[in-house]
């Protein structure tokens, strides 16, 4: 509990300067049955994930996401950090701006900063495990986690019947990492408090995306995976709402399919279904 209280007085914190001018503002906390990832099981155990976002003036926005493992999951069903049951395996951070045109279509410029509180900073080795040194003569050692990964995109959103959007997404680690995410989404009010939210989104990646996310898969660009979204949503108030989520992700492409299954230690799931509940509050 203390954890969750750190994590929320530090969004609270970091979010100050954007929200007092805020033109909205959510917090929200899910606890799902797994940690699904652009197809990728991190982990096929129960997860927190708790988030805020701040849309502040002139179309500039910033999101605080979290990611904790709520079970001692050994590597065969957690890859990423097994047996961290209460501790946070992930942070990222977000900034975006959305262009203030008025039209059907919306454009909005983001980056990502992804930290892995998990990773132990490592002595970096050749190719033949001897420790490299650097100009003074002193062990190169890598800087996790203050140094994470770093993430932009670029996003198209159309106002239309089912709400398309496709966003580019970039690596800054590797100039040549890329990928595409299309997405389709619809809300139907069910009755005046309860609706259903239902989305989709399509992956496809280039070969060095592919081969860094995918285990090292040579499969080269193709379709990643599918994902399709369920939540059915109570609204408690007009700001506070509580809900059930239910998702289903498959791996697309037999190549990478078949690579994930051959990878010694890794991903647990090409397919799998999860959720679980969700509560989200606006201000």
């Amino acid at each position: 509990m203390k954890k969750i209280i750190a994590l929320f007085t530090f969004a609270a914190v970091a979010a100050t300067p954007l929200a007092a001018l805020a033109a909205e503002a959510s917090v929200y906390a899910d606890v799902l049955s797994a940690y699904v990832y652009r197809g990728q099981v991190g982990n096929e155990e129960a997860v927190f994930q708790p988030g805020l976002d701040v849309t502040g003036p002139l179309g500039f926005g910033y999101s605080l996401w979290a990611s904790m493992n709520l079970t001692h999951a050994d590597e065969t069903a957690c890859p990423w950090y097994p047996d961290t049951a209460g501790e946070w395996s992930e942070l990222n951070l977000g900034l975006n701006w959305t262009t203030p045109w008025e039209g059907p279509v919306s454009l909005t410029l983001g980056g990502i900063y992804y930290v892995f509180p998990q990773d132990e900073s490592e002595v970096e080795t050749d190719d033949n495990d001897e420790v490299v040194l650097d100009e003074d003569g002193f062990p190169v050692v890598s800087q996790n986690p203050a140094d994470g990964a770093y993430e932009v995109y670029a996003e198209a959103a159309v106002d239309t019947l089912l709400q398309p959007t496709v966003r580019f997404c970039h690596d800054l680690a590797n100039q040549d990492d890329w990928c595409l995410l299309f997405s389709l989404g619809h809300s139907f009010e069910l009755t005046e408090k309860l609706s259903l939210d239902l989305g989709a989104t399509l992956g496809y990646a280039g070969e060095y995306y592919v081969s860094d996310n995918y285990d090292d898969s040579d499969a080269g660009s193709a379709f990643t995976h599918v994902q399709a979204d369920a939540g059915l949503n109570f609204a408690l108030t007009e700001q506070a709402s509580v809900g059930l989520k239910g998702s289903y992700s498959s791996v697309l492409d037999g190549d990478i399919r078949d690579d994930i299954q051959a990878a010694d230690g890794g991903y647990p799931e090409v397919d799998i279904f999860f959720g679980g509940v969700t509560a989200s509050y606006s201000f």
